[in-house]
């Protein structure tokens, strides 16, 4: 379980915690030295690790460092990657390396580096844990023609009913106040700017290649995703927002002798489901992204760090919202996109593209 002090991380615990099939293996965060004692003490896994101590701490009984991710990732049957950021992308080719069943809650290992994870892909090796990718996955199941098309579901954030002309100058109180979902501070900023939703456009191309994506906002979360089948029927999965369904799923793979739980809801409960067009106009960002996936190459990878950088600045009150998404075009105009040959050379265009943001903020 690596990510295992995240939201995601905590609610796999959950999911393991109740299934008698599953056993945890090892336990990994990044920081969080506190909720990571708690998880070790309330699990007892054979092994745990964190990358970095706070300062002054103890980290007696963890493997401390980046480096121990190999001994932790070794001899488990799967591995949950639910790390932050593009700092996942090493462990998911960590764990390529080894042959191992990814369930891969880490955009950005796609996003950034789909090309390096090909043959993990190819294999089908990779497990989608996002609830919209989760339920392509399950709709694709029995299908023997290609579908003619994949629709992502998108609340929509948390700006999604604000005037557009005030979005730009929103609090950051009012974008991490998700109505749908709970999620961590720069996936959910990611909702309200809808870069989340084209990381996740970016996902599905990676994951289904050949089909056609596209995305529709429905505000209640209640369908996650739909299938367009080569017959014309569509297929949906759906259910109140509950991350531990996808996560179950991916977690019992291929085995799939899912734990029986009690119903959440009842379709009665639902109330209307509504579906409207995307209006790109009120997310700039959106296109931006998606702009860096048509150049291909390290654009995306400098498309998610320019992002990163800038979410960051915007949750320390640097900068506006509005202003993340000018910072992510401005870094795209100004960054020369390269062939991704290894990982050496996404880490170069990550640290360019930081930079870049951090240039293009102090400007502002």
């Amino acid at each position: 379980m690596l990510g295992s002090t995240g939201s995601i991380g905590v609610q796999a615990l959950a999911v393991i915690e109740g299934s008698p099939s599953l056993a945890l293996h090892s336990l990994y965060c990044g920081s969080s030295l506190s909720t990571l004692r708690e998880q070790v003490k309330r699990f007892d896994p054979p092994r745990a690790g964190i990358a970095t101590l706070p300062e002054g701490a103890s980290g007696a009984g963890l493997f401390v460092g980046r480096e121990h991710l190999p001994g932790l990732i070794d001899g488990a049957d799967m591995v949950l990657n639910a790390i932050v950021g593009s700092a996942g992308l090493e462990a998911s080719l960590l764990t390529q390396e080894m042959g191992i069943p990814l369930a891969l809650a880490n955009k950005e290992s796609l996003v950034v580096g789909g090309e390096l994870l090909l043959p993990h892909l190819e294999k089908g090796l990779v497990i989608p844990v996002d609830s919209e990718h989760s339920t392509v996955f399950r709709c694709l199941a029995g299908e023997d023609r290609p579908p003619r098309r994949v629709v992502l579901t998108a609340s929509g954030g948390a700006l999604r009913d604000m005037p557009v002309r005030e979005t730009a100058g929103a609090s950051v109180e009012r974008v991490l106040s998700h109505p749908n979902w709970s999620m961590g501070a720069r996936i959910t900023v990611d909702s309200a700017s809808m870069v989340n939703k084209a990381f996740e456009v970016i996902e599905a191309r990676r994951l289904f290649p050949g089909i056609p994506v596209e995305v529709v906002v429905h505000p209640e979360s209640i369908v996650h995703s739909f299938v367009e089948t080569a017959d014309g029927a569509w297929k949906a999965l759906m259910g109140t927002p509950d991350m531990g369904v996808p996560i179950s799923f991916a977690l019992h793979w291929p085995a799939l002798d899912l734990p029986v739980t009690p119903g959440s809801d009842h379709p009665l409960s639902w109330g209307a489901l509504h579906f409207r067009p995307m209006d790109l106009g009120r997310y700039p960002a959106y296109s931006a992204v998606l702009s860096a996936y048509d150049t291909g190459g390290t654009a995306p990878a400098a498309a998610n760090a320019a992002d990163e950088e800038a979410v960051k600045a915007f949750l320390s009150n640097r900068i506006p919202f509005g202003a993340v998404s000018e910072v992510i075009s401005a870094v795209l105009e100004r960054y020369d996109a390269v062939p991704v040959t290894g990982f050496d050379v996404l880490k170069k265009a990550d640290s360019i593209a930081r930079q870049l943001a951090r240039d293009v903020m102090e400007e502002m």
